[in-house]
């Protein structure tokens, strides 16, 4: 007997994070069937799926475009709607990622509905901002509340942590790693205790930390400036379809992703970045990895930023 099919559903797979995220997922031969569902661009939905059915069509994989009813089935469903508008063209400037979160809910209360309903054991990954509370959200919405189905995606931190120290400590980046916590936004806590270069620990001055966490708010405002219209959409690709492999193979990989805590490092009631190890059936383990202090007080800080907006999406959802 061969092994099971596998489905994954793309909601929000007209704008550059969803449709990449297809492209990378299927030239790796991650699923037997992407179903791509879209909004107001059915157009650019179409279009995208016609492509990307040729482009693997030596794969032996199905790309098709579909409506929720199609999620049925699905083993990871990858959540990239955008009730803004951000990811289609918007020239709306964004000085927080939070801005986003009451439209966003909204969208993401009828979302959570239709899974509930249509594919409740499915893995969700929410790769919308702000994704820390939207996280939470979906699993608030979920059936069974079985923290282990939610991930946000929030790796494109770490990737980034790895470059901007790579490029201060004049190295490759494929030479270095590292881990970044806490909130997908301003207040995110390098791990400086977690770098290493060539695999092994790296000591780093106060200046040097300082000078790499002076790069972290200018991040998002160099997207912004551009006013494109577009986000990470490359970057959560590799490790969306990094994350798919995790799960559809049980690699037990460790991935840094926004989780839901139920006492980890201290706290309850939210969805932060974490380490963990991802395999089949999402998060298997949440590592708490013993922090420095500036790191603890950083931890503390981001999370005191993340309350009010888990707070908020409790009393929108009436939990």
């Amino acid at each position: 007997m061969g092994e099971p099919l596998v489905k994954i559903t793309v909601i929000g797979a007209a704008g550059c994070v969803g449709s990449a995220a297809v492209f990378n997922i299927a030239i790796q031969g991650l699923a037997d069937e992407i179903v791509m569902i879209g909004g107001r661009r059915q157009n650019v939905l179409k279009q995208h799926a016609m492509d990307l059915n040729t482009a693997v069509a030596a794969h032996d994989i199905l790309v098709r475009t579909g409506s929720y009813e199609d999620i049925l089935g699905s083993r990871i469903v990858i959540i990239a709607a955008d009730a803004s508008g951000i990811d289609s063209g918007s020239p709306r400037v964004l000085s927080s990622r939070m801005e986003l979160l009451p439209i966003n809910l909204a969208l993401f209360r009828d979302i959570g509905e239709k899974i509930r309903k249509l594919c409740p054991e499915a893995v969700v990954i929410t790769a919308t901002n702000p994704v820390d509370p939207l996280n939470y959200a979906m699993y608030l919405l979920s059936a069974d509340r079985d923290r282990r189905k939610f991930i946000g995606y929030s790796t494109n931190d770490s990737f980034r942590f790895w470059m901007m120290t790579a490029g201060a400590l004049g190295v490759k980046t494929s030479q270095v790693s590292g881990t970044v916590i806490g909130e997908h936004g301003s207040s995110q806590v390098l791990l400086f205790s977690s770098l290493r270069v060539d695999g092994k620990p790296v000591s780093v001055s106060e200046e040097f930390k300082q000078k790499i966490r002076q790069q972290v708010p200018n991040i998002l405002k160099s997207y912004e400036e551009l006013k494109s219209g577009r986000t990470a959409g490359w970057t959560s690709a590799v490790g969306l379809a990094h994350m798919c492999r995790a799960i559809g193979q049980d690699t037990r990989d460790k991935i840094p992703c926004s989780v839901v805590l139920d006492g980890e490092y201290g706290y309850h009631g939210l969805s932060m970045t974490a380490p963990a190890i991802i395999g089949q059936g999402g998060v298997q383990q949440i590592l708490e990895w013993e922090l420095s202090p500036d790191e603890y007080q950083g931890l503390e800080n981001s999370v005191n930023t993340l309350k009010p907006a888990m707070r908020y999406v409790e009393e929108n959802l009436g939990i």
